[in-house]
């Protein structure tokens, strides 16, 4: 149960940097650099959220089991997909034109950020400082 919510939690906070940054992307970026440069603008900031967020989402809800982080990344694209689809759908695209979208610069890099979404929470450990030996004086 706490990989559900930790997976709800990350996905929320990643929906959240994309819906800030979207727009950005959208309307700032593209119409300046072109559809595959504003992407590639947006993508390393999208990444950088996601290892934070993932990091902290691992602390918060104490994740130490690689089978608990990859459920929280499996959730957390549980919820999107449909999202996706959505957004798609609200544009006026057919699932099958939505899925061909990804034949593309921009439908490549943002399906590779959506695996990379996933995968996060195992690709970023929770690291603990190794305990220091310390010699006692005689």
């Amino acid at each position: 149960m706490r990989a559900v919510k930790a997976g709800a939690v990350y996905f929320a906070v990643i929906f959240a940097a994309g819906a800030v940054l979207g727009p950005i992307r959208e309307l700032w970026l593209i119409p300046r650099l072109g559809r595959s440069a504003g992407i590639l603008v947006e993508a390393p900031l999208m990444i950088a959220a996601m290892v934070v967020t993932a990091r902290w989402v691992i602390r918060r809800f104490s994740l130490a089991t690689a089978k608990a982080r990859l459920a929280t990344g499996l959730v957390a694209l549980a919820f999107l997909v449909p999202v996706e689809m959505l957004g798609a759908a609200l544009r006026g695209l057919s699932p099958g034109d939505y899925l061909a979208s990804f034949n593309s610069v921009f439908g490549g890099v943002s399906l590779l950020l959506f695996l990379l979404f996933a995968a996060m929470p195992m690709l970023v450990e929770r690291r603990r400082p190794a305990a220091r030996s310390v010699k006692k004086p005689p």
